[in-house]
This record gives structure tokens, C-alpha cells and sequence, in this order.
């Protein structure tokens, strides 16, 4: 007899649940800081912060996000001004970097992250913590 599959259980959703709340967390506190930024975009400007200039091709990849969907979310953070296209040989080879502006919302932003997912990990102790976080890790290393 074989067992019962339980979709709840499975590693799909308990982590695409997981992360659509803590989005929803993030999303909340950076309302209340009311600077128009999505979490998605914060991921970005955080990444490119981290990393420094880079094409547009980098930033997808390093986003998991097909070359479209990453233009896209440029192309709505170049208008916000909060960051800027440095122009390359041709459009494929153009960098891209954070704005003073773009540099400040990372800034403001990262207490409002820590905060979150601190609440979020409260329930573990540090070292249930770091073993969560390198069990995903190696999980999506795994899968890349």
C-alpha cells in the first residue's frame, strides 16, 4: 500500500508559502516607510549594492528572472530614479548602477528586512537557523 502524498508537506509549497508571507511582511513594513518600493525591487537594488555595476543579462541571472521580466523591473527603477543605465557598446552591454536615491532606499530598507526575517526565525534557535539556511542553500544549489 502506498502512502498518501500530502501536498502540504511537500517542499514546493511549504516554501513558496513561506516566502509569500514573508513577502507580504516585507511589503507591510515597507509601506509604513513609504518610499513606493516592492520587496522584488529591494531584492534588486540590494543585489546590485552587493555585487556592483553589472549588464542587465548578470542581474537576471543572479535573479533566477528571465531577461524580460528583469528589463522590465529596470526599466521601472530607472523612472523612480533609483537607478541608472551607464551606456555600453551596444544595449546588451550597458551597466547598471544604483543612484545616490537607490543607495538610500537599500539603506533604509535593510533594518525593515533584518527585522522581519528575525521575527520570522524567532521560533528556531541560531542553531536551527544556520542549519535551515544552509539546507536551502544547498537545496538551491541543488536544483540551479
Amino acid at each position: 500500500m502506498s502512502k498518501k502524498y500530502i501536498f502540504t508537506d511537500s517542499v514546493g509549497y511549504l516554501t513558496t508559502t513561506i516566502s509569500r508571507i514573508l513577502k507580504q511582511k516585507l511589503q507591510s513594513r515597507f509601506n509604513t516607510l513609504d518610499l513606493n518600493t516592492t520587496p522584488e525591487q529591494w531584492r534588486l537594488l540590494v543585489l546590485i549594492s552587493n555585487e556592483g555595476e553589472m549588464n542587465q543579462s548578470q542581474i537576471a541571472k543572479l535573479q533566477h528572472k528571465d531577461r524580460a521580466a528583469t528589463k522590465r523591473m529596470l526599466d521601472n527603477l530607472e523612472n523612480k530614479q533609483l537607478v541608472i543605465r551607464k551606456s555600453g557598446i551596444d544595449a546588451r552591454s550597458n551597466t547598471i548602477a544604483l543612484t545616490k536615491a537607490g543607495q538610500h532606499v537599500v539603506n533604509i530598507f535593510k533594518d525593515a528586512s533584518k527585522n522581519t526575517v528575525t521575527e520570522a526565525l524567532s521560533c528556531f534557535t541560531e542553531t536551527e537557523a544556520k542549519t535551515l539556511n544552509q539546507l536551502l542553500n544547498k537545496l538551491l544549489t541543488h536544483i540551479e
